[in-house]
């Protein structure tokens, strides 16, 4: 047993170095591959280099990185009235203050703009480690399915399925997480619903939306609320040529309180939980369209993004 602990300790450090360097700013381990940011020995740049603040900005958006009480009361009295199970939201608040309290320099009290972001990748890698050799972490796809995991359907199961290689790092966090909280059946809703949804080359937006739009009819995918949404940036992978897939890469949830709406998300296996207040859903995809949009190869079509079943 010790043996074993030790391997999967060691693909656990393996599999973190490769997120962070293939992927820092997105929930997926596929699209960093595509970059041709990448210096003569096939490496990523230096984080650092590159930059991790966000380059979206708006003087009028605030984020909270969930480290009060009273922001995570406020948070969880908004998801009660949405209509999620409270058990749900203990669970996604618990996961909120692990990482929290894991990754503390990582994090920002209060309010504050986007300008202010700037996480550190090595750092909280470093930390993390230390704690949790065997956990990788929460992403944002597993973060939204926690608060959404009644709301989202899939009814149709039997459809054609392509290699579901894009969800290994979230398979191996559910496997490691230290407070299990999904059920067999709910996990296997979870791959149903992100089982990636294989497609053409096309770099067309427009034949990939239609790709998708068809993918969640002929899966029967079903958003069953109405006030708390998903939200979700559905990209083009084009790393295998003879397998290319439509993926959702990002992933969060949004409502509306008091004339603005809120997003939440977690940014990524290693970096914080955010909760957003923007004007407006459209000032979302502004939003996720600066960060999110990191194809540089031409390659692949420019991403689709979904509020529930609407594609934008």
């Amino acid at each position: 047993m010790k043996a074993l602990k030790s391997v999967k300790s060691i693909l656990s450090v393996f599999l973190i170095l490769i997120m962070l360097t293939a992927l820092f700013s997105a929930c997926s381990d596929n699209l960093g591959e595509n970059s041709s940011d990448k210096n003569q020995n096939g490496y990523a740049k230096d984080l650092r280099s590159i930059g991790i603040t966000d380059p979206y900005v708006n003087p009028e958006v605030k984020f909270s990185n969930l480290t009060s009480e009273e922001d995570q009361s406020e948070l969880s009295k908004d998801l009660e009235k949405e209509g999620i199970k409270e058990s749900y939201i203990k669970y996604y608040i618990n996961y909120v203050n692990i990482y929290n309290e894991t990754a503390p320099k990582s994090v920002l009290n209060g309010w504050n703009t986007l300008d202010k972001v700037n996480y550190d990748s090595y750092e909280i890698q470093d930390v993390w480690v230390q704690k949790y050799p065997d956990f990788i972490g929460i992403c944002c796809r597993i973060a939204a399915f926690t608060l959404l995991r009644d709301d989202i359907l899939v009814n149709n199961t039997d459809f054609q399925k392509t290699s579901m290689g894009s969800l290994t790092f979230d398979n191996f966090a559910f496997e490691m997480m230290p407070a299990k909280f999904m059920t067999d059946e709910k996990l296997k809703a979870f791959e149903n619903f992100y089982a990636p949804i294989p497609t053409s080359i096309s770099t067309d937006k427009e034949v990939q939306k239609k790709v998708l739009e068809q993918a969640l009819k002929e899966r029967g995918i079903q958003f069953k609320n109405s006030n708390l949404k998903f939200i979700g940036l559905v990209a083009h992978d084009t790393l295998d040529e003879s397998n290319p897939v439509l993926f959702i890469d990002h992933a969060g949830v949004i409502y509306e309180k008091n004339g603005s709406v809120y997003l939440l998300e977690k940014l990524a296996f290693q970096e914080p939980y955010q909760w957003i207040e923007f004007p407006s859903e459209e000032e979302i995809i502004k939003y996720f369209e600066s960060k999110y949009n990191l194809d540089t190869t031409g390659k692949m079509a420019e991403p689709i993004y979904m509020i529930n079943d609407k594609l934008f």
